[in-house]
């Protein structure tokens, strides 16, 4: 369905929301009769909603589990036991809320988290995983009290024109998701930023988790860690067997080994420096042997990603532009091979390996052209 036509041109982020006034007024909060484990972080946050909406499965019968940016289609942001909502669900509910959209102007971002509220409620789930768009605070997610637990994935610079530059004002935006009694796990890579985070929440509330030595590659030893750290405090059920597959398209997913093609959603400087480091650790092959595609959303800290990218792949990295209204523009980018047409580029060089990273809008595409064309 065109969900875009049927959400209307909604901006996708600002700095006040009116999605708690519709709630409060309209629906008299229920979305609160929700228990919810609310995910924020850096990067790191969608492995892990999804890894710890497959554990809790085991757990409970019904359980709900949103999630942004969505990858192939917008319905896959919303998801029961893992089935995604259906288009005639979405479509009635889209329906049924067109009204308060208008009158409440609720950004594109709140319209997604007002449709699963309904959705949810309307399904009778025992428990949800709610994964933040951006921050905390300041995140059209921050509208559950009913909260189980809260998990911090990471710490780092992205949003910044709504988090800003100010590493302790991004904290404390993202620590301030905890209400109530609830406690905050946070991520072993999150241990260097501990004595920020007890700035803003008592340290008897925060507990700290451990790498998992044993998980499919770097990126997610951290956030494996931290699902389990959060299960054993809970004494849920864990099958260690759900943690030997890539939970999410696009995080280093590696769509063939040989030779190797792998896209990797990294799109701010901690995930471009995880993404370099992930690859490092593949066996039998080194920066010298790899293609490095990487293309930016506009408002991204490119140059900074592009330098990261270019110091250690040097003359293997291409950027180019993609089509979506948030690309960004190459002509004054003087850090890599520009390169306008990067299907074609993809073409010619079917014979060697290949790493795509940068933009959560980029990704999908060269996912959907690798399916049909490579």
């Amino acid at each position: 369905m065109d969900v875009k036509k049927k959400l209307f041109k909604a901006t996708l982020f600002q700095k006040k929301y009116n999605l708690s006034i519709l709630l409060t007024e309209k629906y008299a909060n229920n979305q609160n009769n929700i228990k919810v484990i609310n995910v924020v972080g850096t990067n790191g946050k969608g492995s892990v909603s999804n890894y710890l909406h497959r554990q809790l499965m085991l757990n409970y019968h019904r359980v709900g589990l949103f999630t942004s940016p969505a990858f192939l289609s917008h319905s896959d942001r919303i998801k029961i036991n893992n089935k995604v909502i259906s288009d005639n669900d979405l479509k009635r509910i889209i329906k049924e809320i067109k009204p308060e959209i208008k009158k409440y102007q609720l950004t594109f971002f709140e319209i997604w988290v007002l449709i699963c509220i309904k959705y949810f409620l309307e399904q009778k789930i025992e428990i949800a995983v709610i994964e933040a768009g951006i921050g905390g605070t300041l995140d059209a997610t921050n509208v559950f009290n009913n909260q189980l637990a809260v998990l911090l994935t990471s710490i780092g610079y992205d949003h910044t024109e709504i988090l800003g530059n100010n590493l302790e004002i991004i904290i404390q935006n993202k620590v301030g998701i905890v209400k109530n009694n609830c406690n905050l796990f946070i991520s072993a890579s999150c241990k260097k930023d501990f004595p920020l985070i007890v700035k803003y929440l008592d340290s008897d509330r925060i507990i700290t988790s451990e790498v998992y030595p044993q998980a499919i590659n770097y990126y997610q030893e951290f956030n494996v860690g931290l699902v389990i750290k959060f299960l054993k405090v809970f004494n849920l059920k864990i099958n260690y067997e759900f943690f030997k597959v890539n939970p999410v398209l696009g995080r280093f997913t590696q769509l063939s080994k040989n030779p190797y093609f792998i896209i990797d959603g990294a799109h701010n400087p901690e995930g471009i420096q995880a993404c370099i480091h992930t690859f490092e650790m593949l066996h039998n092959l080194n920066r010298n042997e790899v293609l490095v595609l990487y293309a930016s959303s506009q408002k991204k800290d490119y140059i900074q990603n592009s330098t990261l990218l270019k110091e250690h792949f040097g003359n293997n990295l291409y950027i180019t532009e993609f089509h979506h209204p948030m690309t960004w523009k190459i002509n004054n980018i003087k850090t890599g091979n520009n390169v306008k047409n990067w299907k074609k580029l993809l073409l010619q060089n079917k014979t060697k390996n290949i790493l795509v990273c940068g933009s959560l809008y980029f990704i999908p595409l060269v996912y959907q052209f690798y399916l049909e064309r490579m």
